[in-house]
């Protein structure tokens, strides 16, 4: 055949993959043809389609986001989106789920006809002339300098290259294989195509007018072997995916079609499955306008080309729906092959016309590269959700989803939804509209996220670093408390606040250690009291701030007062790093997490002054009276966990004086706190909470450091640092106080490794996330470190955490 000069894209199929590289192309001044295999570009076939902000991104690029929006003029958005249990009842609800995704990625979410955005896209086209129907791909030849394509019709069309952008049963991808294994033996894996699993089948479909939906929601119904998403869509629509898992797992040609007759009866079985209390999903299929029953396959290909042929979209990577990111990743997909064309145009001098075999494949190979880690992310994603919702794992998913992710709230919720949206594709060649959002793009981040392993490293080496720091306090935690108990009762009056009781006896022998230290201890002794007890006004104000932190709620660190309790009770060496391991895996990705109540910003401060330092200061003042001391080393015994309780007490105060006491009535309308949170109205006072801590810690620092040298009977080695072997047995120690002395300084020095390694991990972590440039994170590694020396532990601490607010709320 005569080879056609000059660059030309031939598209097999005109669905969403195949209109957006048209649209892309003609935006690029590049020659295309579309060989539609329906008599329509735009059929009718029951589907809809879910647009999230990875996708609109780039649809906004092409200019189409707008048209998009007119189909919900006057409609209402996604106002609630309800986790039900499998009888209806509402487990979580999310409220104005549209509103936060605008709010944080510049984007919504759409749920509209699919026929409708084929119809968007082909109406943007300049050149519809080139959007052929009725040409199904039958054969493809390979020449030496392009591609000849034979359509059912007979027609041929020659081009440059060949996209198959034609679904799950792409004639495409069967023609390329087949070629492969003629040409290239071993080139595709023989028996990938019957590798391929579906675990689901689905019905979808719209309805019209359904009696007592209410408009403006959308429900994902959990349930036994199966699960329902059901969405509002524009002109009163409901779209419905009911999953229902297969007996077994089929493969490849073993995966079963389904007929109208099968769907009848898939009808009937599921008539009166719940969607709400009082709604059924026979009653949503009783109303419908289109329906369809088809088997999941969920898959992404090894490979998704051969010389100058190439998949995308479902041909290439099909996910389980229920994620709706089976279109947005194709239009990814589309993006991502149009930015390696355009690196072989920048290779090849500015020209394509004359492309080899070898640079379309590399420009292939770019975009296979760019998308397949991020598609297999997307399978596998939507596959463990599906599986989550429809109890594979029945008690893990009665736990997940009735416990934990309702503790989690709306930020767990977003944050589950729009794992994949940042990480987006963008079109490089054509400007990327800018559109207010509070969460960066990966594209607009100072720096490019870490991934892969060094991530698993990292996050290991704390991990058994602070192990092997627990593992020391089981050697060195030596308190002799027989000795203690037989020395309680020495100058000090006994405190019956619990009756006579094992907790009296406890507090007791916690007062006399106290004492033996601070009040009978030598200098060296006191010095060491002082200056420990307040560096543990950080590790309080932190655990307490991050125990309040929206993106930790549902995770152990939203419980401060379960580690205040256990900073009094195993010590704060023990504490520190197992709340250094639980922040590696428990710390909010997206900066939507970082706020904090104001209300609990602004409670800060008086609960940890009243709470802990006031009680502490009491501690080593000079007090004759024995009782009034002992009931001052009382108080500061609960000192940690009354920081928690009087944040609640306050913040809950101020929470009550904002909604009702100063209108003298509840105020109208629902409030919204993560829609608050966006204000960033937390911030003032949650960073003078931060310089209050600094400010103590350093001066104590500097003071003690400065009294310790100065002072002829202080050893500044000894007071801090001269510590016992921990393997050997016996330490010989002369008192009870020296014993006491011992005990406090590993207590403090075990947990000041965890202070730096959970700090040097905060930094890394804004790293990894690409928050921070290398050199920053250097720099901010460089201070945690000569911080321990210029203002102590917890000074840093407190201007670490100081700096990682401004970080975190600087990125929108």
């Amino acid at each position: 055949m005569a080879e056609k000069k000059g660059f030309k894209v031939v598209i097999a199929g005109a669905g969403i993959a195949g209109l957006t590289l048209a649209n892309m192309l003609e935006k690029m001044g590049l020659d295309y043809v579309v060989l539609e295999k329906h008599s329509a570009v735009a059929p009718a076939v029951g589907a809809s389609i879910g647009l999230f902000p990875n996708g609109l991104r780039v649809l906004d690029q092409l200019g189409l986001y707008e048209a998009i929006e007119d189909q919900f003029e006057g409609q209402d958005l996604m106002e609630k989106s309800h986790t039900r249990r499998p009888d209806g009842t509402i487990i979580s609800t999310t409220r104005r789920m549209d509103v936060h995704l605008v709010r944080r990625y510049g984007y919504g979410m759409y749920f509209f006809d699919r026929q409708k955005l084929l119809q968007i896209l082909y109406d943007n086209l300049q050149h519809k002339e080139r959007v052929l129907v009725s040409k199904g791909v039958t054969d493809i030849e390979l020449a030496t300098d392009g591609v000849f394509v034979t359509c059912a019709d007979g027609s041929v069309f020659n081009g440059t290259l060949l996209v198959g952008a034609d679904g799950i049963h792409s004639a495409v991808r069967t023609i390329m294989k087949s070629l492969a294994a003629k040409l290239e033996p071993g080139y595709f894996d023989p028996a990938e195509e019957d590798s391929v699993p579906c675990f689901y089948r689905c019905s979808f479909g719209i309805a019209q007018n359904v009696p007592g939906w209410v408009a403006g929601e959308q429900h994902m119904v959990t349930g036994r072997d199966g699960s329902q998403l059901v969405a509002s869509g524009p002109d009163n629509k409901v779209y419905w995916f009911l999953f229902d898992k297969l007996p077994e797992a089929k493969y490849g040609k073993e995966i079963p079609k389904f007929t109208s007759a099968d769907e009848i009866e898939f009808a009937k079985k599921n008539y009166s499955r719940p969607v709400t209390e009082n709604l059924t999903w026979g009653q949503i299929y009783d109303c419908k306008i289109s329906s369809t029953l088809t088997p999941l396959h969920e898959v992404v290909f090894k490979k998704w080309f051969f010389r100058r042929i190439i998949t995308i979209g479902d041909s290439a990577h099909k996910p389980n729906p229920l994620g709706g990111q089976g279109g947005n990743g194709a239009i990814e997909s589309c993006a991502e092959l149009c930015n390696a064309l355009m690196s072989a145009k920048d290779r090849a001098g500015g020209s394509l016309s004359s492309l080899s075999t070898e640079d379309v494949a590399r420009a292939f190979s770019e975009t296979q590269k760019a998308r397949h880690g991020r598609a297999e992310l997307v399978v596998q994603r939507s596959h463990e959700t599906q599986a989550l919702f429809a109890y594979e794992k029945p008690w893990l998913s009665a736990f997940l989803v009735n416990y934990i992710m309702p503790n989690g709230g709306a930020e767990s919720t977003l944050n589950q939804l729009a794992y994949i949206f940042p990480g987006g594709a963008t079109i490089k060649s054509l400007p990327v509209p800018r559109r207010p959002r509070l969460v960066p793009y990966e594209d607009e981040l100072p720096s490019r996220p870490v991934v892969g392993q060094g991530v698993t490293l990292a996050r290991g080496a704390l991990v058994v670093s602070m192990g092997a720091a627990l593992l020391l306090t089981a050697k060195a935690w030596r308190l002799p408390l027989d000795e203690i108990r037989a020395a309680k009762h020495y100058g000090l009056h006994r405190i019956h606040w619990f009756g006579n009781t094992g907790a009296t006896d406890i507090l007791e022998k916690m007062i006399t250690g106290m004492a033996l230290h601070v009040r009978e201890g030598d200098v060296m002794a006191k010095l060491h009291g002082v200056y420990f007890l307040t560096q543990l006004i950080s590790p309080l104000l932190v655990y307490g701030v991050e125990g309040h932190r929206i993106g930790n709620r549902g995770t152990p660190l939203s419980l401060p007062s379960l580690f205040s309790m256990a900073m009094q009770i195993h010590g704060i060496g023990r504490v520190a790093p197992l709340h250094a391991v639980l922040s590696a895996f428990a710390t909010p990705e997206s900066p939507t997490g970082r706020p904090v109540p104001v209300e609990v910003t602004q409670s800060l401060v008086p609960a940890l002054t009243i709470g802990f330092v006031l009680p502490t200061a009491l501690l080593f003042l000079p007090m004759p009276n024995v009782r009034a001391w002992q009931y001052m080393a009382a108080w500061w015994q609960f000192g940690p966990p009354l920081f928690n309780l009087l944040t609640n007490v306050f913040s809950s105060g101020l929470r009550w004086w904002e909604t009702r006491g100063k209108h003298g009535k509840e105020k109208e309308g629902e409030k919204d706190e993560l829609l608050e949170s966006y204000q960033n109205r937390d911030l003032p006072a949650l960073k003078s909470a931060y310089a209050y801590a600094f400010a103590v810690q350093a001066t104590t620092h500097v003071a003690s450091l400065a009294y310790g040298g100065l002072h002829p009977g202080v050893s500044l080695w000894r007071t801090f640092f001269a510590l016992p072997n921990p393997f050997v047995s016996a330490w010989n120690l002369p008192s009870v106080g020296n014993a006491m002395f011992v005990f406090l300084k590993y207590d403090m020095a075990v947990a000041v490794a965890g202070y730096v390694a959970s700090n040097l991990y905060a930094v890394w972590n804004l790293r990894r996330f690409g928050y921070v440039k290398t050199r920053d994170a250097i720099k901010a590694a460089a201070g945690i470190v000569a911080g321990q020396v210029l203002v102590g532990p917890g000074a840093t601490w407190a201007g670490l955490w100081y700096w990682r607010e401004s970080v975190l709320s600087s990125l929108s």
